[in-house]
This record gives C-alpha cells, sequence and structure tokens, in this order.
C-alpha cells in the first residue's frame, strides 16, 4: 500500500481518453442533431448531466486510485475529529448542487430570463461555497497545527504519482 508502480495505473489513462472523447462527441451530435429540439435551458441542463456523467465515471475511477496510494499512517487523518463528515458533506454539496440545477434548468427555468437563470446560479454558487467555507475554517483553525504533520506526507505522495507519471511517459 502506498507505493506506486508503472502498472498500478492500468488502463485508466486509456479510459480517462475514451471518456473524455466520447463525451465529446456526445456534446457535438446533441448539438448537432437534438439541440433545435430543445429551449436553450434544456439543452443546458442536457450539457450539466453530461459533465456529471462523465465526472462520476472518471472521478470516481481516479479517487479509488487515489485512495490506495494513502499509506497506512496518512489514514490517521480521517480519526481527526469531524474530518469524515466534512470530506463527504464537500462530495455531496458540489454533485447536489449539480443535480438542482440540472433539475432547474430542464423542469423550472424556461419561463424566467437568462438574467434570472444566472442569479439562480450565482446564488447557488455562493451558498455552496459559503456552507463549504464556513465548515472547513472553523474546522482547520481547530485542526491547523494537527495538519501540519500530514503536509509532508502530501507532497510524498504527490512525488510519487509524479514518478509514476515519468515512469508511464517513458
Amino acid at each position: 500500500m502506498g507505493e506506486t508502480r508503472k502498472e498500478d495505473l492500468g488502463l485508466k489513462p486509456s479510459l480517462s481518453i475514451v471518456g473524455g472523447v466520447g463525451w465529446l462527441i456526445f456534446v457535438i451530435l446533441w448539438f448537432a442533431f437534438y439541440a433545435s429540439n430543445y429551449s436553450w435551458e434544456k439543452n443546458l441542463a442536457v450539457f450539466l448531466l453530461s459533465i456529471l456523467v462523465v465526472f462520476l465515471l472518471l472521478g470516481g475511477m481516479w479517487a479509488i486510485w487515489s485512495l490506495r496510494l494513502i499509506p497506512k499512517k496518512g489514514w490517521e487523518i480521517f480519526k481527526i475529529s469531524g474530518f469524515r463528515w466534512r470530506i463527504i458533506t464537500s462530495i455531496i454539496i458540489p454533485i447536489g448542487s449539480i443535480v438542482f440545477l440540472i433539475t432547474w434548468f430542464w423542469y423550472y427555468a424556461e419561463p424566467f430570463s437568462i438574467w434570472q437563470n444566472i442569479a439562480v446560479l450565482l446564488v447557488l454558487l455562493l451558498m455552496m461555497g459559503g456552507v463549504l467555507g464556513v465548515i472547513w475554517v472553523r474546522w482547520s483553525i481547530k485542526h491547523g497545527d494537527e495538519m501540519k504533520k500530514f503536509e509532508d506526507m502530501g507532497d510524498e505522495i504527490g512525488k510519487k504519482i509524479e514518478d509514476s507519471a515519468k515512469d508511464n511517459s517513458e
């Protein structure tokens, strides 16, 4: 655990390329052949949904891989009071916000002007940033000194990832 070898990456880079190109093909085909049947709000909802799907598939794959790189000592951070639920909340709130935007643009946005829809987007972003800021600032003030020991560990993991990328490019 924690060691990065060339074979650790497996098909992930190839799947990422296929996923990205597949997403681009979908978006191009959608806008070329289907977009004219829908309002701009619904097209934006489809676009956001496609981004969410690609993010969940590729992001989930890479997140699982990166969690395997954390050394045993690194898992101690999850024992610090409040860290785990803050991580989970930091994942759920942005995903929930995108789901809200998809729902908004598909079902509710049409009778409103573009400026009102931009206002909904901005308010959502401000609320999301405010909530995440509040939960992390308070925690980091309380546990900032404990986190210093994990900074070196993070640098070590980053170095292993860079070395793995160099090995794979050779």
